[in-house]
């Protein structure tokens, strides 16, 4: 097997400045998404109903009973 060596990558400075505003947004786009599923869990917690939550979030049920199972009561 050969093994294959990768050229070092050199990015220009204007390339390293648009790589770390994606990396920015990335996160802060993680970071959103998390809180938003905390607040989903909190109004499921109180008594909103899936289908309800699931229509107005634009969520799955599928993705929302993976999250948190399904609802128990």
């Amino acid at each position: 097997m050969t093994d294959v060596i990768r050229p070092k990558t050199q990015h220009t400075e204007e390339q390293r400045a648009a790589l770390a505003e994606a990396v920015k947004a990335a996160r802060e786009a993680d970071e959103a998404e998390e809180r938003a599923w905390e607040k989903i869990k909190k109004a499921r917690d109180l008594g909103v109903l899936d289908t309800v939550l699931c229509d107005q979030t634009g969520r799955s049920r599928a993705t929302l009973n993976r999250r948190y199972g399904p609802r128990t009561a």
